[in-house]
């Protein structure tokens, strides 16, 4: 029987974590920041070896996240008894360090063309339209992974993201994402639809990952079987856009490494009122089925169902989102 979300509730310990998130932040991302550094230096083995025990240990010590990560495994997955579904969060948490281990090491691993394969035969053809190409992803796999590879393969990549809340925490992912050759858009950027147009121009990848309920206007489209608040940025931007569309995901290989796969998606959203509304359920459908075909990929304690839908007709949203579009 599956169960609901947890709810978090203003306890005294809540209160006082929220108090100190600044000091705790600081800290943290120093020590993410340094860690890495050390790790940068190790073989990459035991680079990648260190990173399933760093995961490990978060499992065990980070118990708000865990207690989130089953919660949601246990309503979205209820095939798996608890006993997997256990083990699947644990696999959760080690994929997560392993992931981390992997940008610490990424230099190391960009000369290595065998550690992730690429299957873009789907991106090529798109690509060949010359007008650029909106690529539909989630916070499946090492995605961070996936973009810098994608970008130190030449393939001109622009990603769509949002501003970290924390500056210490943004300034880490923006230097590695710098780093690594690809070029970054911020949603809350006022040139926002004009600068894609523009990157879309000059035949441009233009990533957006849409599975997470972030703060903004959103509609709700099946996720697991639930209400999902969703972003419509990328529905929006496929049907002012026509640019052709193709899901990315990148996944674990039993043997080590990765493969990334691109798959061209055939635009599907009817005619009139419900349009964004139908794209955005098919795009979060893509990122449903490869969280299914590699369930410990994902970020099982995101509050991904946090926000429920209140009582109002499909059409409205749909049509509130276009005007903010």
């Amino acid at each position: 029987m599956a169960v609901d979300p947890p709810s978090r509730r203003r306890t005294p310990w809540r209160r006082l974590r929220r108090w100190t998130r600044r000091p705790r932040n600081a800290v943290l991302a120093r020590a993410l920041f340094w860690v890495a550094r050390a790790v940068g230096t190790l073989p990459v083995p035991v680079a990648l070896g260190l990173g399933r025990a760093l995961g490990t240990a978060a499992h065990a010590l980070l118990g708000t996240p865990r207690r989130f990560a089953l919660a949601h495994v246990a309503f979205a997955l209820p095939e798996l008894d608890a006993a997997a579904q256990r083990a699947l969060v644990r696999a959760t948490f080690r994929h997560a360090g392993e992931s981390y281990a992997e940008l610490a090491v990424f230099p190391k691993l960009a000369r290595d063309p065998a550690y992730v394969r690429v299957e873009r035969a789907a991106l090529d053809e798109a690509l060949a339209l010359g007008q650029g190409c909106l690529a539909i992803t989630g916070h499946v796999g090492n995605w961070e992974l996936l973009a810098a590879t994608v970008a130190r393969l030449g393939l001109p990549l622009t990603v769509v993201a949002r501003r970290v809340n924390d500056a210490r925490f943004d300034a880490l992912i923006t230097r590695f994402r710098g780093g690594a050759g690809m070029a970054i858009l911020l949603r809350d950027d006022p040139r926002f639809l004009s600068a894609v147009r523009d990157a879309l121009g000059r035949n441009h990848i233009v990533a957006l990952l849409i599975d997470q309920d972030s703060r903004g206007g959103g509609v709700f489209v099946p996720f697991f079987g639930r209400p999902a608040h969703t972003p419509p940025g990328a529905a929006i931007l496929a049907l002012r856009t026509k640019a052709p569309v193709v899901s990315v995901f990148i996944q674990r290989r039993p043997e080590g490494g990765h493969v990334i796969r691109f798959e061209r998606m055939a635009i599907d959203a009817g005619p009139g009122a419900g349009r964004v509304l139908a794209l955005t359920a098919q795009f979060t459908a893509a990122i449903e089925a490869a969280i299914r075909r590699s369930p410990a990929e994902w970020v099982w304690w995101h509050e991904r169902w946090r926000r429920q839908p209140e009582r109002e007709p499909a059409e409205s949203r749909d049509s509130r989102e276009m005007q903010r579009g």
